[in-house]
């Protein structure tokens, strides 16, 4: 019984990490894109990055993105690696899907089974 939950747990956090990272322009890339792609980052945090990026011109360095209003180290840290200033998406998927999936019924059963085994 161990062995079966800690395969179901690490193919638990395999399927977390399974979806796929996308670079985003930082320079060119639209607020839907921009909520889309950064984790943390929502609509209302997407169009500050926006309004930054027209009244300031374009970012010089990533950090800087720190300057807009709601971004702080934390935030930067989880998205510092998923931004460019030159390359990368520009604008979010034609169907927008959500960043984090909910997990299906069957899952939560096998979860609440792992969890009642212990």
């Amino acid at each position: 019984m161990k062995i079966q939950s800690l395969l179901f747990a690490v193919s638990l956090s395999l399927v977390s990490f399974s979806v796929s990272a996308e670079t985003v322009n930082l320079n060119k890339a639209n607020a839907a894109a921009l909520s889309h792609y950064l984790y943390g980052v929502g609509d209302k945090r997407a169009e500050e990055i926006v309004k930054y990026r027209k009244s300031h011109k374009k970012f010089k360095k990533i950090a800087e993105i720190k300057e807009v209003n709601g971004i702080g180290d934390t935030i930067f840290n989880k998205i510092k690696s998923s931004l460019s200033l030159t390359k990368g998406v520009t604008s979010a998927p034609a169907k927008m899907t959500k960043k984090v999936k909910k997990v299906s019924s069957k899952k939560k059963t096998k979860l609440k089974k792992v969890k009642k085994a212990k």
